[in-house]
């Protein structure tokens, strides 16, 4: 009978939605009850009073329900963990609910035979009543809850293939850029006679970078091992251009070739180092690509010579807002992207929880 924020939360404050339900289940159940009686002959002013009265003890107590419910965290488990929960529950809430409406009833209608008074088998009637009709509110309320949150899982899911194939298709369409292309080409023309061997290794790189950039549009993560081979495939041919001005260096820490990040997440943040650190220096620079865990977290480094100064973006770049987006949505605001300038270095720092898919 209420919606969830969020896929991994349920709201405390109950929303519109949740309050329609409610008004519209009660009046419905109460009207059904006036309506049989109507035919029957037998509605009365006090009657239709004492119809209000379950209506106002099924509207509290329902949502005294909920908010069990909420507390105990019930909407996180799986059926059968709660339905025994749920039935006793509504036994405990049905028994008091009848209670406060025999007290009632007997206080505000005299002329009425007393509930309190009845003959055993009628109390326990009416008590199983009240649960029946508590423990069918309360599997309605989690139908439609799953339903809801499901929904929202989809929406969140669509939204996040939708965020990768954008961020993918930009890095494609910068790896596949004129500039980069011509560069590219050009230093495999100019190995053709000099170094065939090396001219060829130059073309498998740069297949292998076009290659993967196509294929991981359809991939939500892919294994760093695989994101590094591709890393080091784009420096080889950036190492054509700028020869000795750029000076690499590669540290994996041992076992986590198969840890998953986003595809060409890592090279992003190369290719905007060296386009927009070392390309701009003179004597070149270093690049220094991390990896390393830290407790539940992988954590991917890239330093190169430069200097970063915040909410100035040199040139249009390959997409490092692109890639926050990417991230937030992957793992939930559990991953960050951080650049600061650190002991002369420009340093970019990705943090995601290990294990995320």
């Amino acid at each position: 009978m209420t919606t969830p924020q969020a896929p991994h939360s349920i709201p405390h404050a109950p929303r519109a939605s949740y309050w329609i339900s409610q008004l519209t289940g009660w009046s419905l159940y109460v009207g059904l009850f006036a309506l049989v009686n109507y035919f029957s002959g037998q509605l009365t002013a006090d009657l239709m009073k004492v119809m209000l009265l379950v209506f106002l003890i099924g509207l509290v107590v329902s949502h005294l329900f909920r908010h069990l419910v909420i507390r105990n965290g019930w909407l996180r488990r799986d059926l059968g963990h709660v339905l025994p929960r749920l039935v006793l529950t509504s036994l405990l809430l049905g028994a008091g609910a009848f209670l406060v409406q025999a007290i009632l009833h007997d206080l505000l209608f005299p002329a009425y035979a007393p509930m309190l008074t009845a003959p055993v088998l009628d109390l326990f009637g009416r008590v199983l009543n009240w649960m029946v009709l508590l423990l069918i509110w309360s599997l309605a309320y989690f139908a439609y809850t799953y339903f809801v949150r499901n929904r929202r899982e989809e929406i969140r899911i669509l939204r996040l293939e939708t965020a990768n194939r954008e961020g993918q298709l930009s890095n494609l369409r910068a790896q596949m850029n004129p500039h980069f292309m011509f560069n590219a080409l050009n230093g495999i023309r100019a190995l053709i006679d000099e170094n065939p061997e090396q001219a060829k290794r130059a073309i498998t790189q740069l297949s292998a970078i076009l290659r993967n950039a196509m294929s991981s549009v359809k991939r939500k993560v892919v294994p760093l091992g695989e994101e590094i081979d591709i890393v080091k495939a784009y420096l080889a041919l950036e190492a054509m251009r700028y020869e000795e001005r750029l000076r690499t260096s590669i540290d994996v820490a041992p076992g986590l070739d198969r840890e998953l990040v986003p595809p060409m997440l890592l090279q992003t943040l190369v290719e905007n180092a060296v386009r927009h650190g070392v390309a701009h220096l003179p004597s070149g620079g270093e690049l220094h690509i991390g990896a390393e865990r830290r407790g539940d977290d992988l954590v991917l480094t890239v330093r190169n010579s430069g200097h970063y100064t915040p909410g100035i973006v040199n040139g249009t770049g390959v997409g490092l807002r692109n890639t926050r987006r990417r991230l937030e949505m992957i793992y939930n605001g559990q991953a960050r992207l951080e650049i600061e300038n650190r002991d002369g270095m420009v340093v970019t720092e990705v943090v995601v929880p290990v294990g995320e898919r």
